[in-house]
């Protein structure tokens, strides 16, 4: 939340179902195996287990398992050194700026978060990571959205404060 304050322009962002994007190998969906048995219900209303059960598994990263939010973060830090020398301003700040599947950046003038917001938006296509949710300060960004019919948020939370992007103000919610 400090870093954000540094700059006088600012962009945010989340990853729509970061978790569901992130596809497991066939050979680790094993390890998210469970049963789902079979229930019916009786003529008085009450529920039998039957004998019949199915083995389902996981095709891609399920939310809370304890270690999904390591492997979002793994996943994106090693897009971000991958491409590193291909998205010079993006890929640096994916390590600095993420937190879970939120990303809250800033930039000194209006010309570089029009770069990161183009930069971030196909880095992330990479592995297929679409970002939704954006808001930003940037008056000249926003006149980019509006062209493209994209929503301009002027109210939005970064990590559950309010947030007004045309008067700068903060509430704690």
């Amino acid at each position: 939340m400090l870093r954000f304050r540094l700059y006088p322009f600012v962009i945010i962002c989340d990853i729509t179902q970061a978790f569901l994007q992130l596809v497991l190998h066939p050979k680790d969906s094993n390890l998210t195996r469970f049963l789902w048995y079979k229930i019916n219900i009786t003529e008085d209303g009450s529920y039998v287990m039957m004998k019949i059960r199915k083995t389902y598994r996981f095709q891609r990263l399920p939310f809370r398992l304890t270690n999904s939010p390591f492997l979002l973060s793994a996943s994106i830090r090693e897009l971000a050194i991958k491409y590193m020398s291909n998205f010079p301003t993006a890929a640096p700040l994916i390590d600095a700026s993420m937190f879970m599947d939120d990303f809250v950046a800033g930039t000194q003038d209006e010309n570089s978060i029009i770069r990161l917001y183009y930069e971030l938006t196909v880095l992330m296509k990479q592995i297929y990571l679409p970002l939704s949710k954006w808001a930003t300060n940037a008056k000249q960004l926003q006149h980019i959205w509006k062209a493209k019919d994209q929503e301009i948020k002027t109210e939005t939370q970064i990590f559950g404060i309010d947030w007004n992007t045309a008067n700068q103000d903060f509430r704690l919610i």
